[in-house]
């Protein structure tokens, strides 16, 4: 068949990771799914998340500056597919919705997400408007990670699990 037209299909083949995005103010915690974040420095260590301006997230991140990023586990659809689908803007407990297991943070105010591939605490130093949605730019505050576990991917609209490693004939072990 080969190569086809259409922005919407091509961003559809996309891969990404999936993240729990924490946040907290005016007496409300929320969860929301984030298939868009993504590390943008090492030196120091940030990652931003991109979050519709319409969301309830964005009003409770523009307010409070911090965040917790949770990248699922493999384990996590469920999690992921309520945190995604329901919205607290229509006044929604996701909390209430699904197995939500949470430890607090020690920097931040919104709690992590338990069974995480990587949990960060993350402070905003930069937010920036891009088409219909902003990024915030989070300085990665404390990070926690498990080595067991694998990450959560999404790609046209459905969750799937990594495959196995692909080894290149140039790479060593």
């Amino acid at each position: 068949m080969g190569r086809q037209v259409g922005a919407r299909e091509a961003w559809r083949a996309s891969v990404a990771s999936v993240a729990l995005v924490t946040t907290c103010g005016n007496g409300r915690t929320n969860v929301m799914a984030a298939e868009w974040s993504l590390r943008v420095s090492l030196d120091p260590v940030l990652f931003a998340v991109f979050v519709g301006k319409e969301r309830g997230t964005y009003f409770l991140l523009d307010s409070s500056g911090e965040f917790g990023l949770n990248y699922c586990s493999d384990e996590q659809a469920h999690l992921a597919w309520v945190a995604g689908h329901y919205s607290i803007r229509e006044g929604v407990d996701k909390w209430s919705l699904a197995p939500f297991s949470t430890f607090p943070a020690r920097r931040i105010s919104p709690p992590l997400i338990e069974g995480c591939v990587s949990n960060l605490e993350c402070r905003v130093v930069s937010r920036f408007e891009t088409g219909d949605h902003a990024a915030f730019v989070g300085e990665v505050l404390e990070s926690y990670y498990d080595p067991n576990k694998s990450p959560l991917v999404y790609r046209g609209g459905r969750y799937h699990r990594l495959g196995p490693r692909i080894i290149v004939p140039t790479e060593r072990g």
